[in-house]
């Protein structure tokens, strides 16, 4: 120290000492405040006074640097400490980072936990449970987390799928004859008779593309095919006719019988968007184009007991049509099993065609044919389908995802059927009618619907 105060003697110019003292105090950050103190007092003294004002202040600059070299030394001890913590935290970090973006081919999946990953969006719904490695190290400052939210699976792009059902066809005409009693003569009466169509085996076939887990696009194609038949038989007192001939002309047909034959094909195709495919619950809405082709033969034929005498008739009716059509779909997802709600409207515009065929068989003129005929028209025919309906999905395999649905559908079409509304002129009493001569006429049209049970089995695959 008496060195280092010798270094400054008094033949140093005060200005220079201040710079050199300057650069001795300035080689610490906490001699700073030492320099400033020391240069205020060595700007008021001149001469002597100065020097010794130096010599003293240099002393006690070089007792505060020694002082103060002791605390910085631990201060910066605890700093490097705290840089190394830090450092080996974010190195647990990296490592946990890095096992959590490992490639989802090199984690192993256990059967059970290939079950929670989540499905198509209109094959299953929920989140998926994914298993996390443990925390790094006990430095680690992120949260050990087993469950993370919901994530898709790589969702399969293509489905097919087919359906076997047992659907009954309805019309509002299907009323093919009457079953007259003239007694007693005062207070007669009719019953008429109409046709049941029964359940009657149906398929259908779809096929879907799903662009990614809420878009997709599907096409399905419905079949239907029916025929229904039914007769009945007068007694001695009764007699039986059409429903436009239930008079005393009709006395000799005791046997009537009648059948209704229904041909049914639908085509829907439409785009939908699911919403919150990832949740339990989801909805899909759709739009798209429905083409319909309904047709209906309906006919009926009495006779009397021999078959010498018979009046029979047949309607036809078929509409053919196409038009927009737009609907919604709710999916509740419980594991493995899904409830499901369809709800659907189209307006079709198309053709329609109409006419009436007659045949009357007389023992004194023969065979009559007759025939009423309409002119194509173009008609308007809204319809409104749904369903409901439970399905179960298998877990996914390496070949797909495969999964049974069953429910009930059904399909409402207005005024898609058409019919003849008519009243005859009376002939001769005396002879078996020869044939039909018309009064007025009317032309009808009736609702035609469809609805039971179906089952369908579905396939989708990358």
């Amino acid at each position: 120290m008496d060195h280092l105060v010798l270094l400054n003697a008094p033949s140093v110019a005060p200005g220079r000492d201040l710079d050199r003292f300057g650069r001795f105090v300035g080689a610490s950050g906490r001699g700073l405040t030492l320099r400033r103190i020391a240069g205020r007092r060595l700007d008021v003294s001149q001469g002597a006074r100065a020097m010794n004002s130096v010599r003293k202040f240099a002393l006690l600059a070089c007792v505060g640097v020694s002082v103060a070299a002791v605390p910085g030394s631990a201060f910066a001890d605890k700093i490097s400490e705290r840089l190394d913590a830090l450092e080996r935290e974010n190195a647990a970090l990296r490592t946990r980072l890095s096992r959590l973006e490992t490639p989802k081919e090199t984690l192993k999946e256990t059967p059970k936990t290939a079950k929670l990953q989540s499905r198509p969006a209109d094959s299953s719904s929920g989140p998926a449970l994914v298993v996390l490695p443990s925390s790094a190290g006990p430095n680690s400052m992120a949260a050990d987390l087993g469950y993370v939210g919901p994530r898709r699976a790589n969702a399969p792009r293509f489905e097919i799928s087919g359906s076997a059902s047992f659907l009954q066809p309805g019309a509002g005409n299907l009323e093919y004859g009457t079953l007259t009693n003239p007694l007693p003569v005062v207070t007669p009466h009719w019953r008429n008779q109409s046709l049941k169509p029964n359940f009657t085996p149906s398929f259908s076939f779809g096929a879907r593309y799903m662009g990614d887990e809420s878009r997709d696009i599907q096409l399905n194609w419905t079949h239907l095919r029916n025929t229904a038949t039914d007769s009945f038989f007068a007694s001695p007192t009764e007699m039986v006719g059409p429903p436009y001939l239930i008079g005393p002309e009709s006395a000799l047909y005791k046997n009537g019988s009648g059948s209704v034959k229904t041909a049914f094909d639908v085509v829907n195709l439409d785009a939908g968007y699911t919403f919150c495919a990832e949740c339990s619950f989801q909805m899909r809405a759709f739009g798209g184009v429905s083409a319909a082709r309904i047709g209906q033969n309906l006919s009926g034929l009495f006779a009397s007991p021999g078959g010498a005498a018979s009046s029979g008739y047949t309607v036809n009716s078929l509409f053919t049509g196409a038009g927009p059509r737009v609907g919604i779909k709710g999916q509740f997802g419980i594991g493995d099993f899904q409830f499901i709600g369809e709800m659907a409207g189209a307006v079709l515009i198309g053709t329609a065609q109409s006419g009436m065929d007659f045949t009357t068989l007389s023992p004194a003129f023969g065979l009559s044919s007759q025939y009423i005929s309409s002119p194509n028209a173009t008609r308007v025919v809204p319809s409104i389908d749904g369903k409901l309906a439970t399905s179960y999905t298998f877990a996914p395999t390496a070949y797909g995802l495969f999964k049974i649905e069953t429910g009930y559908k059904a399909a409402v079409y207005f005024g898609a059927v058409n019919s003849y509304a008519l009243t005859q002129v009376p002939t001769s009493l005396t002879l078996p009618p020869v044939g039909i001569y018309l009064a007025t006429q009317q032309h009808q049209l009736s609702n035609f619907t469809n609805h039971g049970p179906y089952v369908t089995a579905s396939w989708a695959f990358y």
